[in-house]
């Protein structure tokens, strides 16, 4: 999904070109063929010989849902847990900090109106 992301549109073999860690190109075939019918993220359009992939989710809609299950399944609703269990590792820029303050003075602010 990070490849299409970041491409927009890829090629099963554009794809497997740009991966990190090699697979086959018939791994890759079948996850790019799974997303697309059975998880529904992916856009399947045929050109010429091959079929190009573009996402259908963002990756900001992915990770709302990822970080929901977290909360909901791994820590049973207790926001604050898995939050401090992320900031916890403590790899942060001061952009990041910086970003983490605007987001909570974001949700104070609207709590308060």
């Amino acid at each position: 999904m990070d490849v299409l992301w970041q491409k927009g549109e890829a090629t099963v073999q554009e794809v497997c070109d740009e991966l990190t860690r090699p697979l086959a190109y018939t791994t890759v075939m079948t996850t790019l063929g799974l997303l697309h019918s059975k998880k529904k993220v992916l856009k399947r359009i045929k050109r010429g010989r091959a079929h190009v992939y573009q996402p259908v989710i963002s990756r900001d809609e992915v990770s709302r849902a990822v970080l929901t299950d977290l909360r909901d399944v791994l820590f049973a609703d207790q926001l604050p847990m898995l939050v401090l269990g992320l900031l916890e590792d403590g790899k942060f820029s001061h952009a990041d900090v910086q970003a983490l303050k605007a987001a909570i003075r974001k949700v104070e602010a609207e709590g308060e109106s």
